[in-house]
Formats: structure tokens, C-alpha cells, sequence
């Protein structure tokens, strides 16, 4: 009895810390697991190859295949000069393809996964709890407030979020311990991004003024910190607008032609027409600006975080609108919700990368329940992204497949008519008629000339044209037609009539 009395308590120490044992192993492989979980689910929403280009992919795609890589670059070249790396990795995503636009998921899938990896990687020397890094973390990869982030066209962008993530990473190391490296990785990740796409221009100086305020650190690195991410900003802003017209005075940009199209008239225009555009199509996003705002008044009214961390969370989350400021060169690009959505979006990012700083360890777990809020919030809003799209790929689909018999029966100078009775093609996502030959060129295998039109009567979308018989031909022959809910769509082969 005595004996079997004494091995108890050491039979029960053994099993508490047995109990301990697996209880730390859980938590110690549970965050990483869904680290894992989140990068494939990031990974399986981006890569969708099955699905169809939208706009600038097409031409480029066509343009591979006449004549390679080489000859791609070169015609793109004087284009992308304000962003010279603006091309690289839909360039890659063709080359998986074997010039189909397919490949190009494969690569957005990759930047996607990469995005959540590393947003957790850039809050480690911070986070205390593992789960808010995650929800941050599935916040920027998938980009609940950013349907356009599923699309193809976007690459640059997403990949510019991924450079200003691991910017903000060296950023944070930084100014914890000053190491000048971490400075100049910061620099030249920033201009790395800037090079791809300059949508990240505004949110950067942001992210760095938030996170230098944020950080208990001296104010000598606060300033450098400062200072350098709004170097990189304006150098990459100079160089696009200014230096770039002196190394081809005779050529056109990207970003020079559209400012010549039309830009903001002043301060009050563009407050004007970003407030038209949220009101008119982007509420969600306006919720979410307040929802983010309101997290940092309560992270700093509950004592969760240092209670200027929770109103500089709270201030960045209201201004993250103005990081549209990026696009003020043209009014057209105020006008489209996704812009805006991009660079709100990037706000909101800085604005929710300063909730790891200070957290309190007593009020941890109630951090992991609002972190899973944020978490499921971001993965729903990005199967909403994807669900967003498929009617327009649903109908671009349709159209290859109606056009097949055309194209094959069309011989010679002959060309493919569309006439949309229905005012459904044309528009922005809906192959406008500079982009619908280029579509049908690489989806069927056929280079035969498709032209879009409509005749008088028909509802009017900004990218088709009224049908002339300069361009259809006086005898064009019917081939076939279908239904769409707003009208028919009759496909004809012509012949468009010599200048001669």
C-alpha cells in the first residue's frame, strides 16, 4: 500500500507533463499549420487556369506567339519605360503557359502564398500572438476588398503588395535595432515594387510614418525611416513622369499618356471624385474603412495595445482613402472602383500591420477571437472576389465557343462580324473591340480579323463601334446567332471594303 501510495504522485506529475508536453507542441505547430492552410487556400483562389484573360493580356499574349519573347519586349518597351518592371512576371506566367494566359495564374498563385509567408515574416519581431500576424496576413494575400486582385491584369499590383510587405519587414527590424542594412533593403524593395507598379506610392510613406510612431524607437531612426521611403516614393515618381521623357523625348508611356488624356483639375476634384466613386460603388469598402478605424479605438480603450498604437490604427485607417492620391493622373482611373480598392486596401494594410505592437499578454485571447473574425472575413471576401468575375468569364466563353465555326469558315482577307444587339460586349470586362481579335486569336487557334459592332437602336457600351460597311463588307454572309439577356448576337463573316 505504502509503495503503490508514493508512485502515485509521480505517476500523475508524469502525465501533467505528458498534458503540457502535447499542449505546447499544439500550440507551438498550430499557427504554422494554418500559415500553411492560408498560403494554399491563397494559392488555389489565385490560380484558376481554366479561366480566360480580360483586357491587356490578350494582345500580349498574341504578340508571343508571333514573334517570342524578344520581340514582346521590345514592342512593350517604350510602354512600360515608367515601370520598367512592370511586365516581368506575366512574362514568366506566359513562358509556364507556353504563351497561354493560363500560366499567368500560376504566377499569381505564387505571389499570393508568397504575400501571406512573408506579412507574417515582416510582424514576427512584434507579434506576440501568432493568430493576429495570421489575420493580417490573410487580409493582404487575399484581399477581401480587392475583387480585381483575382484577375490577371492585376499581377503587377498584387506583386507590388508583396514588395511593400517585406519593405514594411525590414522596416520594423529597422527600427528595432538600426542595423543599416535593414534601411537599405527597405529602399530597395521600395523601388523594386515602384518598378512593377507605382500604386504602392502613396500607402508606403504612410506605412512608414504609422509604424515609426508606433515602434518605441529613437527618433533618429524614426526620421530615417521616414525620410527614405518617401525618397524612394518621389524618386520613383520623378523618374516616371520627368526623367522618363528625357530618355525618349519622342515617345509615350504608360503613365505620361494617360495624364495627357486628362488629369485632376486640384485637391477639391479629386476628394470629389473619390468620394463619387466610393459612394456609387464602393460601400463595402467605406464599411470597411470604418470597421478597421473602430477596431483601433477599441484596441486602445480595452488597454489591448498602447493607446496611441490603437488611435494611429484608428487615424491611418480613415486617411488609407487618400493613398488613391496615386492615381491623380487621370480622372477615369478615380472613376474605377477597383484602383480604389487597391489603394484603400493598402491604407488598411498599414493601418492593421501596427495591431501586433504592444499587444498586452493579459488580453491575448480575446486578440485571437477578433483575429479568426478577420481571418474568415478575408477568406469569404476572397471566394466573393473569384465568384465576382464568373459571369464575364462565363460569357467570354460562350463567345470563343460561337466563334469557333466562323473563323474556321472564313478564307482569305475575310473577317468575322459580331454584332451585339444586346449592349453586353464592349465594355471594360466584356472585350472591348481593341482587345476581342487578340481573344479569339489565342482561345481558337485562328487568326482570322473579329470585329465588334452594333446597329442603330442597340444599346451602346463605350467599346464597340456602329457598323459600317467599311469595316463589315455590303454582303456580309450569317453564320450564327444567340441569346443574351439584354438581345441577340448575330455572327457574320465579311468582307471589309479596300481603300483602293
Amino acid at each position: 500500500m505504502t509503495d503503490a501510495a508514493a508512485r502515485l504522485p509521480a505517476s500523475a506529475s508524469s502525465s501533467a507533463r505528458s498534458t503540457t508536453h502535447r499542449r505546447d507542441l499544439v500550440r507551438s505547430w498550430a499557427p504554422r499549420i494554418a500559415l500553411a492552410a492560408l498560403a494554399v487556400v491563397a494559392f488555389a483562389l489565385h490560380f484558376r487556369p481554366w479561366e480566360v484573360a480580360f483586357l491587356e493580356e490578350w494582345p500580349i499574349a498574341e504578340l508571343w506567339d508571333k514573334v517570342g519573347l524578344g520581340g514582346t519586349i521590345d514592342n512593350y518597351a517604350q510602354w512600360s519605360l515608367s515601370r520598367p518592371l512592370h511586365l516581368v512576371l506575366t512574362l514568366v506566367g506566359l513562358a509556364i503557359g507556353g504563351g497561354s494566359p493560363a500560366g499567368i495564374f500560376a504566377v499569381m498563385g505564387v505571389v499570393a502564398a508568397a504575400t501571406a509567408a512573408l506579412t507574417v515574416w515582416a510582424l514576427r519581431p512584434l507579434s506576440r500572438s501568432p493568430w493576429v500576424s495570421l489575420a493580417v496576413a490573410a487580409f493582404v494575400a487575399l484581399h477581401p476588398l480587392f475583387p480585381g486582385g483575382y484577375l490577371q491584369r492585376f499581377l503587377p499590383a498584387q506583386t507590388a503588395v508583396l514588395t511593400f510587405v517585406v519593405a514594411a519587414g525590414f522596416l520594423i527590424r529597422w527600427l528595432l535595432d538600426g542595423r543599416r542594412r535593414w534601411m537599405a533593403a527597405t529602399f530597395a524593395v521600395l523601388i523594386a515594387g515602384l518598378c512593377v507598379y507605382p500604386g504602392t506610392a502613396a500607402a508606403a510613406p504612410l506605412l512608414a510614418v504609422a509604424v515609426a510612431l508606433s515602434i518605441p524607437s529613437s527618433w533618429r531612426r524614426r526620421i530615417v525611416a521616414v525620410v527614405v521611403v518617401v525618397a524612394a516614393s518621389a524618386l520613383m515618381t520623378v523618374y516616371s513622369l520627368v526623367i522618363t521623357k528625357l530618355i525618349a523625348p519622342g515617345g509615350e508611356t504608360y503613365e505620361a499618356g494617360n495624364i495627357a488624356q486628362g488629369g485632376v483639375h486640384g485637391p477639391r476634384d479629386f476628394v470629389e471624385r473619390i468620394g463619387s466613386t466610393l459612394i456609387g460603388s464602393g460601400l463595402t469598402v467605406v464599411a470597411a474603412v470604418i470597421a478597421v478605424a473602430a477596431l483601433g479605438a477599441v484596441l486602445a480603450l480595452s488597454g489591448a495595445v498602447p493607446h496611441p498604437v490603437g488611435w494611429l490604427i484608428t487615424a491611418t485607417a480613415l486617411v488609407s482613402p487618400l493613398c488613391t492620391v496615386v492615381f491623380f493622373g487621370n480622372v477615369a482611373w478615380l472613376a474605377d472602383i477597383d484602383r480604389i480598392e487597391y489603394a484603400t486596401s493598402l491604407g488598411l494594410t498599414a493601418a492593421l500591420m501596427l495591431w501586433p505592437i504592444g499587444m498586452s499578454g493579459l488580453r491575448l485571447r480575446p486578440l485571437a477571437v477578433i483575429a479568426a473574425v478577420v481571418i474568415l472575413v478575408s477568406v469569404v471576401g476572397g471566394v466573393r472576389g473569384v465568384r465576382h468575375w464568373q459571369p464575364y468569364i462565363a460569357l467570354q466563353h460562350q463567345l470563343f465557343q460561337e466563334l469557333k465555326p466562323a473563323v474556321e469558315q472564313a478564307h482569305g482577307d475575310e473577317i468575322v462580324v459580331v454584332v451585339d444587339h444586346s449592349g453586353t460586349f464592349g465594355a471594360i470586362y466584356t472585350l472591348p473591340q481593341h482587345y476581342i481579335s487578340s481573344a479569339s486569336h489565342i482561345m481558337n487557334d485562328d487568326a482570322t480579323p473579329v470585329w465588334l459592332c452594333y446597329e442603330k437602336g442597340d444599346p451602346v457600351t463605350g467599346g464597340s463601334t456602329l457598323c459600317a460597311t467599311a469595316d463589315t463588307g455590303r454582303d456580309p454572309r450569317f453564320v450564327s446567332s444567340y441569346d443574351l439577356p439584354g438581345g441577340e448576337v448575330d455572327i457574320y463573316i465579311g468582307k471589309p471594303e479596300s481603300d483602293d
